[in-house]
């Protein structure tokens, strides 16, 4: 089945956008749209008032949704003693809202105060948001008092007395109880705006990790290894990325391959021709002749495995794995021990650790761990050359080697020191190019790819090679991560 096409980053952006300015379009209507609901809510309430004045003063008809019935003789006589909490269809317990209603009659004049109470089993309506003005007609009011009373969800009896001295029992469930307040869609507008841009940072972030974690594996290339050939997934641009990433790793192995096969076909085909030297060379009758003879020929084939240890070590042909760095660096200083060589394995040092702050203290812990077994990911033919190279480097410049471990939580360092060797540091770190020899050349044999290698191998495990005077002679140190 062939895959789809990856989208690009470009269509990705765009398709988020509109859907984000879609989803805020729809936050911000059913924002404004309960707003105005509710809005259109209290204005009807305000308007119901209002007209129910005119109907009870005027004579003029009843709003629909807010209707008055007078009240009953033994009701009335209660409301008249001002008894409102012991009326028939008072709701249990009863708290009582007392709002008097002054104003100007519509034609101008002063009017009678009409009365209106309130009797709820919850509620307390807080009369002191009520605006009033000295010109502001009874009318109006009343229309402010309904509008009050529809602002917030209950079931109260509401009586008022006309000026005349009737008393009516106001009936404006369609206005005030929790069933007539329009729907608030307001923490519906909340959710979907933040669930929009939740999703947004969600897919930003989806797709920086894919860069990110791309970015990871090529960095970790080196010390953990990585496959032949990345998958591409993502957006279009990181797809042609990996691509682009995938074609120069094979080229560049493809180069190195050709390189090794060139190289070891020279090995193997300067293999019958040095054989032959050898031979007739053991049959010259000059002992120091023969002698030279034969050492020219064996620096000849050296160069020519170093150059193809210099060359599998760039290719990293070899599966990084888990193993005992100080086991390794242990077989290693034993192997030259055991061949006579002076070479010194100095006790290894504990691993320092360093701890979190504490709750109680600023104060950073640090600690260390006595266990000898240093464990790193590596791979372990390519770091023993490396080594090797150094211990070599140190018993030809410096006679004797001195060999030691230090690490930490993240990284390892095998320190290789002689005995009085002479070069500078600075000039040390400049023989890490290929090819490149001591001052002492002449006196010393070697072709000039031993540091080279293990700058590569450091290199290669995420560290690195420097030099440093140290207190018996030059001071090589190997850095590498622990993986």
């Amino acid at each position: 089945m062939r895959a789809l096409p990856h989208p690009s980053l470009r269509a990705m952006a765009a398709f988020w956008i509109g859907a984000a300015f879609l989803a805020g379009v729809a936050a911000a209507w059913l924002w404004f749209g309960s707003q105005n609901a509710w809005r259109e809510h209290l204005l009807r309430a305000d308007r119901d008032g209002q007209l129910l004045f005119a109907a009870i003063e005027t004579g003029a008809g009843m709003p629909k949704d807010l209707q008055a019935y007078p009240l009953t003789k033994p009701d009335a006589d209660l409301a008249e003693k001002a008894q409102f909490i012991s009326l028939s269809d008072a709701p249990r317990p009863a708290l009582l809202t007392h709002i008097p209603v002054a104003g100007l009659h519509p034609s101008g004049t002063n009017m009678p105060q009409l009365v209106v109470e309130a009797i709820s089993s919850d509620l307390s309506y807080p009369v002191g948001r009520l605006t009033t003005r000295p010109d502001m007609a009874a009318q109006e009011m009343l229309g402010q008092i309904v509008r009050l009373l529809s602002t917030y969800c209950g079931d109260p009896l509401v009586v008022l007395r006309s000026s005349g001295g009737t008393w009516y029992r106001l009936n404006g469930s369609a206005l005030w109880s929790c069933q007539a307040a329009p729907p608030d869609r307001r923490i519906a507008a909340m959710a979907l705006g933040g669930f929009a841009l939740l999703a947004l940072l969600v897919g930003a972030s989806r797709i920086a990790h894919r860069f990110s974690d791309f970015a990871s594996q090529l960095h970790d290339r080196q010390l953990r290894g990585g496959p032949d050939a990345y998958e591409r997934e993502g957006p279009a641009e990181l797809a042609a990325i990996v691509e682009a990433v995938n074609l120069h790793l094979d080229r560049e192995r493809q180069r190195l391959s050709k390189r090794l096969m060139v190289l070891s076909g020279v090995s193997h085909d300067l293999g019958s021709p040095a054989t032959r030297l050898r031979l007739r060379a053991a049959l010259i009758e000059d002992e120091a002749l023969r002698n030279r003879f034969a050492a020219d020929i064996e620096r000849m084939t050296e160069m020519i495995d170093g150059v193809l240890a210099y060359t599998r070590s760039e290719l990293n042909v070899e599966t990084p794995r888990q193993l005992s760095l100080s086991a390794l660096v242990e077989a290693l200083v034993d192997d030259y021990r055991d061949a006579g060589q002076p070479v010194e394995l100095c006790p290894i040092e504990p691993v320092r650790t360093e701890g979190a702050r504490s709750l109680f203290s600023s104060r950073v812990g640090h600690g260390e761990l006595s266990e000898r077994q240093i464990l790193v990911t590596a791979r372990p033919i390519a770091l023993q050359r490396a080594i090797s190279n150094l211990i070599d480097n140190a018993l030809k410049y410096g006679r004797r080697a001195h060999v030691s471990l230090e690490a930490d939580a993240q990284r390892a360092q095998i320190v290789v020191e002689d005995e009085g060797g002479e070069t500078r540091p600075d000039v040390m770190a400049a023989l890490t190019a290929p090819f490149e020899r001591g001052p002492q050349e002449a006196q010393v044999s070697g072709h000039g790819l031993g540091l080279t290698i293990a700058a590569t191998v450091a290199e290669g495990h995420g560290g690195n090679l420097s030099f440093a005077q140290g207190a018996r002679g030059l001071r090589v140190t190997l850095t590498i991560a622990r993986g």
